[in-house]
């Protein structure tokens, strides 16, 4: 590799870098002038005040994040031989903690695993990633060399249609097949059951891998239950509780697509999905807030309901009114629940954090007149990697609730 850029940190600001944190902001580099002349992208030599060597990482001179870490060591080329060695090593790990029954997980989950902006998750034999930042965006075809090097995939999909890229200023893309054909929706196993991953037109990657713990504890909740599953996209928490028991099954979202999906995945596991709500399990394709404030009367409780709704907070500005989202929320579904009843709530906004959420849900509790006690709380699993250095990499907060009583 040619010699480096340097980007060189104002004194103590090297102490998170040599803790783990993979991110510099622009706030801990000196000579700003001189760095604003680096092209978006470049990789670049990370030195502290002192000229201690800290790494090598990816400079985009348009963003907060001004460097994120590719390296902690020196690099001698950073080619289809770098990406393939990491990649394997992250699935290798991965593979030791696989779940049983199961053949699909995240295999790279971006600036956690010092790949910054790449995303990749293997459904089966299917192999799809994303690249969020400018940096990235550069090692396509060494991704996709070491992607068929390391796992000869019947096909490798790019979903780089994410508006994240926007910020990093590079242009959104339309789903691309690098190799291998795609001829409808990519069949996997999760805890034994069959699900469906749209990989060509479904959100993110297809299918959001990062629920799995929690749709196998709803599983094992639901015998007898009557459950209402909100934002159930293709129904996942849906078909876990009918697997595990469950009597009655209300799925709710906006798309008829995703209802086709859903019913793919239950037909897949001898269920049965309907558009018809006196079926045992039913899809309702409604916008779910609509549906809250006309439910009460036909559904007048339930004793499991799954709130998973998109992120709400994208950015810090968005916030305030999150929250005040997710109390509103909240508050209409622990009105459902008898005393007994459990809520599964989920927030996927990495702005909002835990405290946060959790104060959200006490000011939800409240405003429903509910006693409520915390069963558990999930995190994303440990194919998204989680760093205790990196905070900001925590996402996913899944609060399992028992209403106690109605106040």
């Amino acid at each position: 590799m040619t010699d480096l850029q340097v980007i060189r940190l104002l004194p103590k600001k090297d102490a998170p870098i040599k803790a783990g944190h993979p991110w510099i902001f622009s706030n801990a580099i000196a000579d700003q002038k001189v760095n604003s002349s680096i092209p978006k992208g470049s990789l670049v030599k990370i030195l502290s005040d002192s000229q201690e060597f800290l790494g090598i990482g990816m400079f985009n001179p348009d963003t907060s994040i001004r460097v994120r870490l590719l390296s902690h060591s020196p690099i001698q080329d950073c080619g289809v031989d770098f990406f393939r060695t990491k990649i394997d090593t992250l699935n290798r790990d991965r593979l030791s903690f696989l779940p049983a029954d199961t053949n699909a997980y995240r295999v790279v989950h971006g600036d956690a695993d010092l790949l910054p902006g790449l995303i990749v998750d293997k459904f089966n034999d299917t192999i799809v990633f994303q690249i969020h930042t400018a940096g990235m965006d550069k090692f396509r075809n060494e991704i996709v060399l070491s992607l068929n090097t390391i796992f000869s995939p019947s096909a490798i999909v790019e979903r780089s249609d994410i508006e994240a890229r926007k910020r990093e200023g590079i242009p959104v893309l339309p789903p691309v097949i690098h190799s291998g054909k795609v001829t409808g929706p990519v069949i996997f196993t999760e805890s034994g059951l069959t699900l469906h991953a749209d990989v060509l037109a479904g959100q993110k990657t297809g299918f959001f891998l990062d629920q799995r713990e929690s749709r196998k504890m709803v599983r094992s909740l639901a015998k007898d239950k009557t459950m209402l599953d909100l934002f159930g996209y293709t129904g996942g928490f849906g078909l876990a509780a009918a697997s595990g028991g469950a009597k009655k099954v209300i799925t709710v979202d906006t798309s008829k697509h995703c209802f086709t999906m859903a019913s793919l995945n239950f037909s897949a596991n001898n269920l049965s999905l309907s558009d018809n709500s006196d079926a045992p399990f039913s899809y309702v394709v409604a916008d779910v807030f609509d549906f809250l404030n006309s439910s009460s009367a036909s559904f007048p409780s339930f004793d499991l309901i799954v709130c998973d709704p998109p992120a709400f907070a994208k950015t810090g500005k968005n916030l305030p009114q999150a929250l005040k989202t997710y109390t509103s929320l909240n508050k209409k579904c622990l009105e459902l629940l008898h005393p007994g009843g459990i809520l599964v709530t989920c927030s996927c906004s990495g702005t909002v954090s835990q405290e946060d959420f959790k104060n959200a849900l006490k000011l939800a509790a409240g405003r429903a007149r509910r006693d409520v006690r915390i069963i558990d709380i999930l995190g994303q699993p440990f194919d998204h990697t989680q760093k205790l250095s990196f905070p900001e990499g925590k996402y996913l907060k899944t609060f399992f609730l028992e209403v106690i009583e109605e106040l």
